[in-house]
């Protein structure tokens, strides 16, 4: 379960994303786009936003990508080291924009 309310998600998309530390896997482009490729998106996909987060104790990145429709947002929990062989999906939702 994603450990933040739609508001919290909402939030996300009116700062800069935040992919974990200075130096991080997903701080990479060319990783974020294998992690994107993983969880099935083209590697073209805006992240509309992201945050470090914990799920059940284990480190995470929460990342905020357009959905299907444009009235939704698509919301993963990855590992930190997600790439296309291995994205450590923690857990996923979709949350309405609106």
């Amino acid at each position: 379960m994603i450990p933040l309310s739609r508001p919290q998600v909402l939030d996300l998309l009116h700062h800069t994303p935040d992919y974990g530390p200075p130096g991080g896997p997903l701080g990479d482009p060319s990783r974020r786009t294998s992690c994107l490729s993983g969880l099935g998106y083209p590697a073209s996909t805006p992240v509309l936003g992201a945050q470090p987060i914990d799920i059940d104790a284990r480190p995470a990145v929460l990342l905020v990508i357009p959905a299907d429709t444009p009235d939704k947002l698509a919301v993963f929990a990855v590992a930190p080291h997600c790439s296309a062989a291995d994205t450590g999906l923690l857990a996923s939702t979709v949350v309405p924009r609106a």
